[in-house]
């Protein structure tokens, strides 16, 4: 048993609210592992008149036992100053569970079973208004917080530990084929409403400002802002 999944199974214990105790008794109380309890969350959502909880088990649960969540989880935690719990991520935040069900379609789109894919990604974008496409590359530790109105785009790479606010694009600039989205590296933060557009590089622990478009490449450790965005000066650990 994990250390992270003992430390929910004590939150969960220490909850007496009657919200709390139902979707404790649902989702926690007969699960094995952190993995398993997010599956039975996220199959829960997806279900609908077309996929019944049960069609949606028997489909992925061979396919979710490849990714690994752990770092996502606790990367909320530590980096969304309003968050007081794990279990409170693993129960309620629409970010992680967005992130999760990604990480589902990209198991998928790596083993060429792209209709499957695109069919969760769609379901993703419906239930939680986070359009990642399965292909785009992530790494581990992820923050998308509030989870409204992100968009990610097929050829995009995001390094480790990277911060969104809401209604973030990382989106192309009318080009039809290739590579055509930005890599982000590592510990980047983007701020509300910024849209980084085009073939570019964000360079590792910098700061995209709220309401910025980014066209050009931005140096490590820098803080951009504007319209179109330009330096201000270098970056501070924010977030």
């Amino acid at each position: 048993m994990s250390n992270l999944w003992e430390k929910i199974l004590a939150e969960a214990n220490e909850l007496d609210n009657t919200i709390a105790r139902l979707l404790i008794k649902k989702y926690i109380e007969n699960s094995n592992n952190l993995l398993e309890a997010v599956f039975k969350i996220l199959v829960t959502k997806l279900s609908d008149k077309d996929f019944e909880i049960g069609d949606l088990m028997l489909l992925f649960k061979e396919k979710i036992k490849n990714i690994d969540i752990e770092k996502d989880l606790k990367a909320f935690y530590e980096r969304d100053f309003a968050c007081k719990t794990y279990i409170e991520v693993l129960l309620l935040y629409r970010g992680f569970h967005a992130l999760v069900l990604y990480r589902l379609a990209h198991e998928l789109w790596k083993n060429d079973e792209y209709f499957m894919a695109n069919w969760l990604s769609k379901k993703t974008c419906e239930l939680y208004s986070v359009d990642i496409h399965p292909a785009a590359k992530i790494g581990e530790g992820l923050v998308i917080d509030h989870a409204m109105g992100v968009v990610i785009g097929e050829t995009c790479v995001i390094g480790d530990h990277v911060f969104l606010f809401h209604n973030v694009t990382l989106g192309g600039t009318g080009k039809s084929d290739g590579d055509r989205h930005p890599k982000i590296k590592s510990n980047v933060v983007i701020g509300t409403n910024a849209t980084v557009l085009g073939n570019i590089t964000i360079g590792e622990h910098s700061v995209v400002a709220a309401g910025s478009v980014v066209l050009n490449n931005v140096l490590p450790y820098t803080v951009v802002a504007g319209v179109p965005a330009v330096t201000k000066g270098k970056s501070k650990k924010i977030q």
